[in-house]
């Protein structure tokens, strides 16, 4: 009875890698878009979840001020703000945070290592439309030139679409003019006729996954509300919370720009 004879085991034949090398590029990608969505899901609840511990440090300053929001600039780096006499939202709050806001000097120019609650994981820069304004740095984070990569929505708000139409008393911290000079003034909490629909801070741009709409439209934008809640809304929704305006507070003149 004649023997079998046993298969070579010089590995796999061309015919078997080249299956193999197919099914690890359908694998691939089918699995790669769900990991990169899966990744920056992850961001936004970051995101959120930093939001909202500012919201609690929001609430800690009101209580300790009066029942006042923070007096402090929309966005940009401190140095830059202290230069001209305002405060920065990061400034006012940092010792209401848990995680401290760290900088160094270097080239006799102050960059942040570490904004902690303050730093968006989906920070990726500005765009040309914030680059080099307020102290911000093009090229890098927003965060590591500022501190902070979230916008204060301390003036007035611009109706997005209405271009160029400014709604009066949405502003939480208003540039007023005096005879003593400019200044900004923190609102009144009870000023808000609804906190739980009122804006107090956004992403300073459109980081995060499906944040824009392919005709360049806002869809989603995470917000913190003025009651202390956070979330993931619609860009309509987040138009209308930075639109929602306090009742009429002060009778001093109103400054729209810096």
């Amino acid at each position: 009875m004649g023997s079998l004879k046993p298969r070579g085991s010089g590995g796999f034949t061309l015919v078997e890698l080249l299956v193999v090398m197919a099914v690890v590029a359908l694998l691939s990608a089918i699995l790669y878009p769900a990991l990169i969505k899966a990744k920056e899901c992850a961001k936004v609840s970051e995101c959120l979840s930093n939001m909202r511990q500012i919201g609690a440090g929001v609430h800690m300053y009101i209580d300790d001020n009066g029942g006042r929001f923070p007096a402090a600039v929309s966005y940009g780096a401190p140095d830059y703000w202290r230069a001209h006499g305002r405060r920065t939202f990061q400034e006012l709050l940092s010792r209401y945070v848990s995680q401290p806001i760290a900088s160094e000097t270097v080239n006799s120019t102050r960059q942040y290592v570490s904004a902690g609650v303050f730093m968006c994981p989906g920070d990726i820069g500005p765009g040309r439309k914030l680059a080099g304004t307020y102290g911000i740095v093009a090229g890098k984070p927003i965060w590591k030139s500022t501190g902070c990569s979230y916008e204060y929505y301390a003036s007035n708000q611009e109706d997005w679409q209405r271009y160029d139409v400014i709604v009066p008393w949405t502003s939480l911290s208003p540039l007023v003019a005096s005879a003593a000079g400019r200044a900004r003034v923190g609102a009144l909490y009870s000023d808000i006729p609804s906190p739980t629909r009122k804006a107090v801070i956004g992403d300073l741009a459109h980081w995060h996954y499906g944040d824009m709409t392919t005709d360049n439209r806002l869809a989603f934008c995470n917000t913190l509300f003025a009651d202390g809640h956070v979330a993931r809304v619609l860009g309509s929704e987040h138009l209308e919370a930075r639109l929602e305006r306090l009742r009429p507070w002060h009778t001093a003149t109103e400054v729209p720009y810096e």
